[in-house]
């Protein structure tokens, strides 16, 4: 492994909520908060300060094992010669929730739907310099007007990420002539 590499010392479902809550705040600049975990109840206080907002749950996680370490998922080479050379060694399936909840049906409408369309748009989702992540759609609830006339959808998508292992790695900047090491055999 690679001592304080980003890549392999993150948690792939920390990356993934991260970066799905920088995609999205630049998707919908009305948005004001995108994060993991679901809302605490103070959230829903103070009628409209915390609003619009969307919440990354993980509903469910399955793992499945993937190729060996003889096969190279990724290289990134230094300036200096050195470089990074990544392995899969499992896939992740996540059943990822997004419940988005507004103050306003129109918002729930249109941020839902600008959501739903750049995930479903997504064939790869850069989540760190090396990691991709995919979605599949699964299912999408709207709920009726709840409580102090909050609105939520809730949008249900397979995301699909990696585990990674990595080595340090070298270039190689001299070649040794090949050598002749047939076996010989002696007469005496």
């Amino acid at each position: 492994m690679i001592p304080n590499d980003p890549v392999l010392t993150v948690d792939p479902w920390d990356d993934l909520c991260t970066t799905l809550s920088t995609q999205f705040k630049n998707l919908v600049p009305s948005l004001k908060y995108a994060v993991e975990g679901w809302p605490d109840p103070k959230w829903f206080e103070d009628t409209g300060v915390n609003f619009p907002s969307a919440f990354f749950v993980k509903v469910g996680e399955k793992g499945t094992n993937t190729t060996g370490r003889a096969k190279v998922f990724k290289t990134i080479t230094n300036s200096d010669g050195t470089g990074a050379i990544y392995f899969e060694t499992k896939k992740i399936l996540y059943l990822l929730q997004i419940s988005l909840f507004t103050t306003d049906p129109q918002q729930r409408l249109d941020i839902g739907w600008a959501i739903m369309q750049y995930l479903n748009n997504q064939i790869q989702l850069p989540i760190n310099t090396v990691n991709t992540a995919r979605f599949v759609f699964k299912s999408l609830d709207r709920m009726p007007e709840g409580r102090d006339n909050f609105y939520q959808r809730d949008m249900q998508f397979e995301a699909q990420t990696r585990i990674l292992d990595g080595v340090q790695g070298y270039k190689v900047t001299n070649l040794i002539p090949s050598l002749d090491i047939s076996p010989t055999t002696q007469t005496s």
